[in-house]
C-alpha cells in the first residue's frame, strides 16, 4: 500500500478554477468548474501526490471556513476508515491549508445545517451567499459582525487549534504540515511544521504565484508594495470568472509545497 496524504483546506485545495482555459466562455466554465476529476487533474494535489507516490484523501472544499475543516477532521479521524488506515501500517501525512478567519459558520435550526457567512468585510456588512437582505439570518449576521466578530480573537482561536492538532497527530505518528492557503495572518505561536512561518506577511498561495511571476519578470518593485490580487488580475494569472488559479498556477503551488515538504520531511 502507498503512504497516504490527507489534505484539508478551501477551494484552493480542492482545485477550483483550474478547469478554465483561455477563451472559455463563462457558461462553458460554469458547467465544469466543480468537476472533481478536472480539479484533481489540474489542481496541486495530483502533482504533490504523484511526486511522493502518495494516495490522496481530500477533505478540502470550496468556500470552507477553518471551523468547517476542523469539524470534518474530527469526523474523519474518529471514523472506522481512518482507524483501518492506521492499522494497515502505512505512513500518514496531513497537509492543512488555513483560510481567512472572517469565514464564519452560522448554525440555522430551520435548515438543520450550517450557513456560511463572511464577517468583517470591507464595507463592514456581512456577506451571506444566496441570502436576501432583511431576513432573520441577515439580521443575526449583522449583530455578530458588529458586536462579536474580532479578528485578533479569531486568530488566537486558530493558534489553539494548531497546538491541539499537532499534539494529536504526534500521538498517532502522523506527520502533519500547515500552510496559509488563502489569507495570511501574523501568528504569535511559532511552529516548526508551518511552511514559510518566518515570513510576517504575504505567504499564502496567491503570494507564491505572484512572487514567482515577479521573479520571472525581474520586477524591481519591492514585494511589500505589491497588492497580490490586483497584480494577479492585471497579469491574467487568475481565471476571470471565479478568480482562482489556472492550471499553471496550481502547478506552481504544487512545486512550492513539494519543496517545503521535502525541507520538513
Amino acid at each position: 500500500m502507498k503512504d497516504i496524504l490527507i489534505t484539508f483546506g478551501d477551494s484552493w485545495t480542492f482545485g477550483q478554477g483550474s478547469a478554465y482555459e483561455d477563451g472559455m466562455t463563462e457558461e462553458e466554465y460554469e458547467r465544469i468548474y466543480l468537476d472533481p476529476e478536472i480539479c484533481w487533474k489540474n489542481g496541486w494535489r495530483r502533482h504533490v501526490s504523484e511526486h511522493f507516490d502518495f494516495d490522496n484523501i481530500n477533505l478540502g472544499c470550496g468556500g470552507s471556513s477553518n471551523d468547517k475543516q476542523f469539524r470534518l477532521a474530527k469526523q474523519f479521524f474518529s471514523s472506522t476508515k481512518f482507524k483501518n488506515i492506521l492499522k494497515s501500517g502505512v505512513q500518514v501525512y496531513v497537509l492543512w491549508g488555513t483560510t481567512s478567519v472572517n469565514r464564519y459558520d452560522l448554525w440555522v435550526n430551520e435548515e438543520n445545517a450550517y450557513r456560511h457567512i463572511f464577517l468583517n468585510t470591507v464595507n463592514d456588512d456581512p456577506i451571506i451567499p444566496d441570502q436576501d437582505e432583511g431576513t432573520a439570518i441577515d439580521q443575526i449576521a449583522g449583530v455578530l459582525n458588529k458586536y462579536s466578530y474580532n479578528e485578533i480573537a479569531r486568530v488566537k482561536e486558530l493558534e489553539l487549534e494548531f497546538f491541539h492538532w499537532n499534539q494529536y497527530f504526534k500521538m498517532l505518528g502522523v506527520k502533519n504540515f500547515w500552510y496559509d492557503s488563502f489569507c495570511s495572518f501574523n501568528y504569535n505561536v511559532k511552529l516548526s511544521n508551518f511552511f514559510d512561518h518566518q515570513k510576517r506577511i504575504r505567504r499564502d498561495m496567491l503570494a507564491v504565484i505572484v512572487e514567482n511571476d515577479r521573479v520571472l519578470k525581474k520586477s524591481l518593485v519591492p514585494s511589500w508594495c505589491v497588492d497580490d490580487f490586483a497584480y494577479a488580475v492585471d497579469h491574467n494569472m487568475l481565471n476571470p470568472y471565479s478568480f482562482h488559479p489556472k492550471a499553471d498556477g496550481y502547478k506552481q503551488i504544487a512545486d512550492h509545497l513539494i519543496k517545503k515538504m521535502q525541507e520538513h520531511m
